[in-house]
């Protein structure tokens, strides 16, 4: 008994140990390898909510509560639940700057109800997108939606917007979102879809149109239960890459060195390029087809892109300077100049371009490579849409006036 106790404790001593050294190691790491990235102008290692300090100081030109902010936007990115059809959405969620409601979706501004039972019913908009458009980066009040909320109500429009974006959605993915909401009777009167880089990055991720950002794995994951071998290789690096970064890079810099790497994403072929624009013009009309049948006005905006601003503030040169971005870069151009050729879009009265919306400014807009934008990048765009939508809610009363006078 006394050589078994004995042998427990020099385990559970060994085990001790090893678990300290792995910390210190890991600690080390992280610490020299940022130093390292420092020294040469490199990104700091990922803090894991993907919106560097620096950009939001920059972009923000000082915004307050950053710290606080930043520690609450962790931990709601990577807070999702399965959702039917698109895959997932955010939990619900109460803080500060963010909060997301049984739903999935993002609180917005909107003007307090009024009592007065003669007032007319608020103009119901649904606006749909990718993380720029549920606001990465930004406070609830600070959104694309949420400025247009306000934007319409200091014009003395009553409207209640609804903010439908969701982090890495692709248009495909919201055209399905607004079909459940028809299903379940949820009919807007005005539904604005905020796209283009997502749909542009899934299809050079993937080599296909039309499918989702994470497509590859989705696929990848799909029935483990009844493979618990490719479950514990999947699982594996996830936890190494999440929770043991310094070790993770380390690991990876070696196999660079001694295995050889598969080439990289090339640029998408005209063929591709050409079926991504396509989907996106199947999906317009397909919206459009719906907004007759159950009486709602869409409207199609496509985003800018940082890789078209002519000039850049020291923050966006830094962002697009380095060399891993110039194939991804390609592709922007290329599906982007597709657009400003598509005769379809371009003709289209419910499709509106606002690319180069920033192209002139030299303003900070852009938070991270993948574009997110500051809240005053979000007021821009908000200010781009008020317009088309007041143009659209005085068609729908007068239209509505006319056939009451009918």
């Amino acid at each position: 008994m006394r050589a078994v106790g004995s042998g427990i404790r020099t385990g559970w001593l060994l085990l001790g140990i090893t678990l300290v050294l792995i910390v210190v190691c890991e600690a080390g790491l992280r610490l020299v390898l940022t130093t390292r990235d420092r020294l040469m102008d490199r990104p700091p290692l990922s803090t894991g909510s993907g919106i560097p300090d620096r950009a939001v100081t920059d972009a923000r030109q000082g915004g307050d509560g950053l710290s606080d902010y930043s520690t609450e936007f962790k931990k709601v990115i990577v807070s999702v639940a399965w959702h039917p059809y698109v895959y997932s959405r955010n939990t619900p969620h109460r803080g500060r700057y963010i909060n997301v409601d049984r739903n999935g979706l993002r609180a917005t501004w909107n003007p307090s109800p009024r009592d007065n039972a003669d007032d007319p019913l608020p103009v119901r908009v649904f606006i749909f997108g990718g993380s720029t458009l549920w606001g990465w980066g930004a406070r609830d009040d600070h959104t694309i939606p949420s400025y247009l909320s306000k934007l319409l109500h200091g014009q003395g429009y009553r409207a209640e917007v609804m903010n439908y974006g969701q982090i890495g959605y692709v248009s495909t993915q919201e055209v399905i979102t607004l079909l459940r909401c028809i299903q379940r009777g949820e009919v807007p009167d005005i539904v604005l879809f905020y796209d283009g880089l997502n749909d542009v990055f899934a299809s050079y991720k993937n080599g296909a149109a039309g499918v989702s950002r994470k497509e590859m794995i989705r696929r990848a994951e799909f029935n483990l239960s009844r493979r618990p071998q490719q479950l514990a290789q999947l699982w594996g690096p996830q936890v190494l890459a999440g929770e043991f970064r310094g070790f993770h890079r380390l690991v990876t810099g070696l196999q660079r060195r001694i295995r050889p790497q598969p080439p990289p994403t090339g640029p998408l072929s005209d063929e591709l390029v050409r079926q991504t624009v396509g989907v996106y013009e199947a999906n317009l009309a397909i919206v459009e087809s719906w907004g007759r049948s159950y009486g709602f006005d869409p409207l199609f905006y496509w985003q800018p892109n940082i890789f078209s601003k002519r000039h850049h503030s020291p923050y966006e040169q830094f962002l697009v300077g380095f060399d891993s971005l110039i194939r991804i870069r390609k592709a922007y151009n290329a599906v982007y100049q597709r657009v400003r050729q598509s005769e379809f879009l371009n003709g289209h009265p419910r499709f509106r371009n606002i690319s180069t919306l920033f192209d002139d400014a030299g303003e900070s807009y852009y938070l991270d490579v993948m574009q997110h934008l500051s809240e005053a990048g979000n007021r821009r765009v908000a200010a781009a849409m008020v317009g088309d939508v007041i143009e659209l809610i005085e068609r729908r009363r007068a239209a509505a006036e006319e056939k009451t006078e009918w």
